[in-house]
């Protein structure tokens, strides 16, 4: 009885989360008596869908509140994304009603998403200034939480030394001018001269564009502040069999960087999963899939992992079967099949469907198709302009991107996006160089290609600002198909970044 009525009282709150569809999604829960597991879930993903930066901070004070376990969880997805959207959010109205104690433990947080450490500062000033004569006092606190040795030296010595708040507060004076001083003298920093290593070290990014080198094995990591390329893992103890798959696609789930299907020379496709836990670094085999696959297309939706088409025999059979993987049985179902065969396409999800895109029959194709997975069925979309197969496609800025890829003919720098509000492709700005066996991904709010075909690793990235790409990184490189995954929210990100202490 106790847990219904707490229930129902997370139900009269729920609309000051949640839009006026998922509290009529609770209540036709609560109406029909589901089981307490099922409901529980029911809110947690109800609440979750709908974090905004208007409300995610009303709703992380809310889940401190009640002392349910499922709202642990839903507490550190909030909590998570105040830290990853902190620039939208500290622009929000919800900021200025943070505790000064709150702010402080958000502003401390290594994981914090800023592009420039002012943008932290300005957010400071921004919530002192909203109660000046209560909250004044408070810069001694919060201060601290800046990391003030990675702004620029002049901007510190214009808008903080000289700052009103900051001149009035002699320990928050104090802490800026010992700043400056090891910004002058950086040998400072790693000596035992007492000022904080704490000011100088790097936010952790968000996320970490990872490569993992079966055949080699070793995981690399690409850190995009710093646009370079750390080594942070070798495996030599590797179960035999994987370093000699090839045709393999990979895709990163809850921790765990997943190798589905592929082949070996000397047997074809192989039904065979396995992921590596990027905290406790183990491996470990999964369940097989229903159908061996290889050229197979990979992604994640609502916690399950699917994958779609690929060849799976030696004789080229082509596949337009799809099916899902549910982590917590471990086990493969199929779902509907796709409207055609497909082998070496793309996917991404958007808008809880899953996108597929391109691939190849007896020719590149520029058909496209999205899965509902409510209804369980594959629907057409509007084809693509161009043909292609070995393409990278991306959910990006609300838009589906098919990037790259082969006619049949020739290896492509075009792009191009779908509008699902239209059902309409256009063109967007071709990339820098064309890329063979690439792999992409979206991080930072821009889509990073990676490629390494040409005896060169190249890494060129598109930012909707800009509408231009760039080339950011480039290096020599012997790898030739590349297999790659974003990954984030590990509680042990920093062993994926370059260092975070400026002086190492």
């Amino acid at each position: 009885m106790n847990k219904t009525i707490t229930f129902m009282e997370i139900h009269t709150h729920i609309n000051l989360f949640g839009s006026q569809s998922c509290t009529d999604n609770i209540s036709s829960h609560i109406t029909n008596q589901l089981s307490y597991s099922s409901l529980e879930q029911t809110c947690f993903e109800a609440l979750k869908d709908h974090l905004c930066p208007e409300k995610c901070i009303g709703l992380w004070q809310f889940t401190k509140v009640w002392y349910i376990p499922i709202l642990f969880q839903l507490k550190y997805e909030a909590f998570h994304f105040i830290c990853e959207n902190f620039e939208e959010v500290s622009l929000c109205e919800e900021f200025l009603q943070l505790a000064e104690q709150e702010l402080a433990d958000i502003l401390g947080q290594d994981d914090l998403t800023v592009t420039q450490e002012s943008t932290v500062y300005q957010s400071v000033l921004r919530w002192i200034n909203h109660m000046p004569e209560e909250r004044q006092g408070a810069i001694s606190t919060l201060l601290p939480k800046v990391r003030l040795g990675l702004m620029d030296k002049s901007y510190i010595t214009e808008n903080v030394l000289n700052n009103d708040v900051v001149k009035t507060n002699p320990e928050s004076h104090l802490l800026v001018s010992d700043t400056l001083k090891v910004m002058s003298q950086p040998s400072l920093l790693c000596s035992e001269s007492g000022i904080s290593n704490t000011l100088f070290f790097r936010r952790l990014p968000n996320a970490i564009l990872m490569m993992f080198r079966i055949f080699s094995k070793t995981i690399e990591a690409f850190d995009y502040r710093t646009n370079s390329w750390i080594t942070v893992h070798t495996h030599p103890s590797l179960e035999n069999p994987m370093t000699h798959l090839i045709f393999y696609s990979t895709v990163f789930f809850g921790r765990c960087f997943y190798i589905v299907g592929g082949g070996l020379s000397w047997t074809g496709p192989c039904i065979r999963v396995w992921r590596y836990n990027l905290v406790t670094h183990t491996w470990q085999e999964m369940s097989p899939m229903q159908e061996p696959r290889y050229s197979v297309s990979v992604t994640v939706l609502k916690g399950c992992i699917y994958a779609m088409g690929g060849y799976s025999d030696d004789d080229g059979t082509l596949l337009k079967t799809a099916e899902r993987y549910q982590p917590n049985i471990n086990q493969w179902t199929f779902i509907a099949s796709m409207n055609e065969e497909r082998i070496r396409a793309s996917c991404t999800t958007l808008n809880n469907k899953i996108y597929i895109c391109g691939g190849c029959r007896n020719e590149a194709l520029n058909t496209a198709e999205y899965y509902n997975p409510d209804t369980n069925q594959w629907t057409l979309i509007t084809p693509m302009g161009t043909p292609r197969y070995d393409l990278g496609v991306v959910a990006y800025m609300g838009h589906i991107f098919a990037v790259g890829g082969s006619d049949g003919s020739r290896d492509l720098r075009s792009a191009e996006a779908y509008d699902p509000v239209t059902n309409t492709w256009y063109d967007v700005p071709e990339m820098v160089h064309r890329h063979r066996y690439f792999d992409i991904a979206v991080m930072n709010k821009q889509i990073f290609v990676v490629s390494c075909t040409t005896g060169n690793r190249i890494v060129e990235c598109y930012d909707y600002t800009t509408n231009i790409w760039s080339v950011v990184f480039s290096g020599m490189d012997h790898n030739n198909c590349v297999r790659c995954c974003v990954i984030s929210g590990l509680p042990n990100m920093a062993e994926y970044c370059s260092p975070q202490l400026m002086c190492d």
